[in-house]
């Protein structure tokens, strides 16, 4: 049998050694604990910064998307603000100057829209809506000729854009050049076929030139491809000239 005092010796090794043990480990556990802390107040105070310097936030949110929207709901002002405010961090970014000119033709601000066109169209010349929005908005100031150049512009960018022929139709349907229109809206519906711009102008072009029969038809192409077109348009249209019955 082991003597008593040896058992004693031997019993307090086995408690010196398990303390040992939990000491190291909780000391292990707490410096982890204590690195995590260090972790979450820097996360913290970073946030904080955050908060305090919202400029310095990465932008997680594309601003040009939530300036569409504005507009889409009739909010021009704000999105007008935004613009200016994302453009003071971004100066060079050619789309935030087109929306902001959108945005300030929606305000008919009109003058100053087309500045904004003329600074998008500086910083990228490619930018084809800086362009298409820059000739409408000289259209809307009866400037029909200045705003083909526009649509021209748009054209030589993307030669399969539509619109641009369409509006170009409506400019020289507004300078009474009516042959010119209706070839320059057939390229437009050539090139999309559900045009619905295109259509409606075609339908004016036809009775401005009083080829009533042909406006018709026009009409009820329309109505086969279920494409609206404006009452307005129809009824003087039927005014003029009774729809043939079929």
């Amino acid at each position: 049998l082991m003597p008593t005092r040896i058992k004693l010796i031997w019993y307090l090794c086995i408690v010196i050694t398990v303390i040992g043990f939990v000491y190291l480990a909780a000391k292990d556990r707490m410096e982890e604990a204590m690195l995590a802390e260090e972790r979450a107040a820097k996360r913290s105070e970073a946030r904080l910064q955050q908060l305090k310097n919202p400029n310095k936030q990465k932008i997680k949110v594309d601003p040009i998307k939530v300036i569409r929207e504005m507009n889409a709901m009739g909010k021009y002002q704000e999105a007008a603000d935004m613009a200016e405010k994302v453009a003071k961090e971004f100066p060079d970014h050619a789309a935030i100057q087109t929306w902001w000119g959108i945005s300030l033709v929606k305000l008919k601000k009109t003058q100053e829209a087309i500045n904004h066109f003329i600074v998008a169209a500086k910083n990228d010349p490619t930018d084809e809506k800086a362009h298409l929005y820059w000739g409408l908005t000289l259209a809307m100031e009866g400037k029909f000729a200045e705003a083909i150049t526009h649509y021209r512009t748009v054209l030589e960018i993307n030669p399969e854009h539509s619109n641009a022929y369409a509006y170009w139709g409506a400019s020289l349907n507004a300078l009474g050049k009516y042959e010119d229109a209706l070839a320059k809206l057939g390229e437009s519906i050539a090139l999309h076929p559900l045009n619905s711009t295109a259509y409606a102008l075609r339908v004016d072009v036809l009775y401005n030139l009083k080829r009533y029969e042909e406006a018709w038809q026009a009409v009820q192409k329309a109505r086969a491809a279920k494409i609206p077109l404006p009452k307005g348009s129809i009824d003087r249209l039927a005014e003029a000239f009774p729809e043939p019955l079929k």
